[in-house]
């Protein structure tokens, strides 16, 4: 068991190991955000000054276009430059309704206020997930480990059974050889001894025969 904690440990250190040595994701000011030319404020006032609503409504468009391009790059600054424009606007309602009236500018005007207020991602939540994710993704990558030591003792305890079955069929071969080989000789040994008896009784039955006929012959003279 000791064995197998130390494994499961030096995995989830090699997986820190490795998350250590992955390079770190550039941060927002290390990247290169595509430049966004924003409407200059001071432009829309000169127009509005100027009571141009041609230049004016042309402004407030490309404000728009502008706004709608910079929430992709970067929403904290398309927020803030929204706010601005829209708190001009409402700071020079009176000039503006003056002479742009109800006509094309008015419009362009309405739907510039009427945007929706743009969200801008929390860091810290964004943080607090890629710190969650990355604790899970070591987690699973030390129950990996800890699962691939233990199907590899199980491998081992298979394969050892397998040893352990394997001698002690050997033996029990080698038991039953040794027992036949004893039996083999016994009977050998047997039959020696019998055929050993059977001719020493030949024998004695044979020097009995010839001493009766020797006797007989004597007796005939």
């Amino acid at each position: 068991m000791k064995k197998l904690f130390f494994v499961a440990m030096a995995a989830v250190a090699m997986t820190f190991t490795a998350c250590k040595t992955e390079p770190t994701p550039p941060t927002d000011t290390e990247v290169d955000k595509p430049e966004v030319v924003l409407v200059e404020p001071d432009s829309i006032v000169s127009a509005i000054e100027a009571a141009d609503s041609t230049q004016l409504s042309s402004l407030l468009t490309e404000a728009q276009s502008k706004i709608e391009e910079l929430k992709a790059i970067d929403p904290a600054k398309a927020k803030e430059y929204l706010a601005k424009i829209q708190t001009l606007l409402k700071e020079n309602a009176e000039k503006i309704k003056a002479f742009a009236g109800t006509g094309a500018v008015a419009t362009v005007i309405d739907a510039v206020n009427s945007l929706p207020e743009i969200e801008v991602p929390d860091v810290a939540d964004a943080a607090a997930d890629a710190v969650e994710n990355a604790a899970e993704g070591v987690k699973d990558a030390a129950q990996n480990a800890v699962d691939g030591t233990q199907e590899a003792v199980d491998n081992a305890k298979d394969a050892a059974g397998e040893v352990v079955d394997a001698a002690k069929q050997a033996a029990g071969d080698a038991a039953s050889a040794a027992k036949d080989a004893a039996n083999n000789a016994a009977n050998a040994a047997k039959d020696a001894a019998n055929a050993a008896k059977d001719a020493a009784a030949d024998k004695a039955a044979g020097a009995v025969d010839a001493a009766a006929d020797k006797l007989k012959g004597a007796l005939g003279r």
